[in-house]
């Protein structure tokens, strides 16, 4: 009798236990992920990871990267999307990238809303070579047909190093087997990247002959160019990107700025951007130096709203625009984009 009650006593045990412990994820649960934005990066040398993970139902209406990987844990793609309709406004060059991997290769591709193949920067696919650990440490621009192309830069392909001090070296070439520059706009051949604890990058630094090295090309202003300095939040957002000289100067890029400073909120949206020059004064000429954002419940941008250094609503000089509004449809799809200048009369722009 005292056997049957103490069996019976284990059993109840049991079956409580087993009501109280939480359903096992199923393989297809734990191979997906989901997450409100990707991580900035400043070359292909980077890993696509995402930031601030959502949960499924979440994701059915919230913009977000479906990120999906294989058993061995492998990234096989991501998709930019909600409620798992593709959208075609995403970070990432694309409304889904697939990965393949053969050999020591992974493949990458690109897709539009349609799921039609698409190119980016001029290629259709981007072909990485991986180490025995699965580090990037080159990779290659190839064609439609997988012939070797240079992408809209002129460069063919990449290679990687990490250095001795844990900085990641990075060189590029075009089709002639040649260095070259990583654009026309940042004419720097050898590049260098430093990364914190949390694999955020920090500094990106131009070299030549292991020398810190100042450009002094045309596109790299009047007191030259030498490392980008990136500031970031616990959670990875893009802070403060800082353009500098070999003397520690700020120093202006192409496009006039030399600092660029983000607010963002807690969903990781940028909220304001501001534009600083070398003499970290407000940016001025023909650019307005503040730009505001507004997001829906969805996380969609909806309005982008330019501002002069006492952050008025200002047109902007070379277009006349200073109120662009995003218009969607009920499945998350861009539908219209419209532009007004500050008193929101409508503005026709070319293009």
């Amino acid at each position: 009798m005292k056997f049957n009650k103490l069996l019976l006593f284990v059993l109840i045990a049991l079956g409580f236990s087993a009501c109280n412990q939480k359903p096992a994820k199923t393989a297809a649960d734990s191979n997906v992920k989901y997450y409100r934005g990707v991580l900035f990066s400043e070359t292909p040398w980077d890993n696509e990871k995402g930031s601030r993970e959502l949960t499924a139902e979440e994701a059915k209406t919230i913009n977000n990267y479906k990120f999906t990987y294989n058993e061995s844990k492998q990234l096989v793609s991501i998709e930019y999307n909600r409620n798992n309709v593709l959208l075609d406004y995403s970070s990432i060059g694309a409304a889904k990238i697939t990965y393949t991997y053969e050999g020591d290769k992974q493949i990458k591709r690109f897709f539009n809303e349609k799921n039609e193949p698409v190119k980016n920067g001029g290629a259709s696919v981007f072909e990485y070579t991986l180490n025995e650990s699965g580090t990037r440490i080159a990779m290659r621009f190839l064609d439609e047909n997988n012939a070797p192309i240079e992408n809209r830069n002129k460069v063919h392909n990449f290679k990687w190093n990490k250095l001795p001090d844990g900085m990641i070296q990075e060189v590029r070439f075009n089709l002639a087997g040649e260095s070259t520059v990583m654009n026309e706009f940042c004419p720097f051949y050898e590049l260098r990247f430093s990364y914190d604890e949390n694999g955020y990058v920090t500094r990106m630094a131009n070299y030549q002959a292991d020398t810190l090295y100042n450009c002094t090309a045309e596109n790299c202003g009047d007191i030259g160019v030498s490392y980008f300095l990136f500031e970031n939040n616990k959670d990875g957002d893009l802070l403060n990107f800082s353009v500098h000289n070999t003397a520690g100067q700020l120093s202006n890029l192409y496009w006039g700025w030399a600092k660029r400073a983000n607010v963002v909120d807690a969903n990781g949206y940028v909220l304001e951007t501001t534009q600083f020059d070398q003499d970290n004064e407000f940016l001025g000429g023909k650019n307005l130096p503040i730009s505001k954002s507004e997001y829906d419940e969805h996380g969609a941008l909806v309005k982008r709203i330019s501002l002069d250094k006492d952050k008025n609503i200002a047109n902007n000089p070379a277009d006349g625009v200073a109120i662009t509004k995003y218009v969607y449809d009920e499945q998350g799809r861009r539908t219209e984009t419209l532009k007004y200048d500050k008193d929101e009369v409508l503005v026709v722009t070319k293009g």
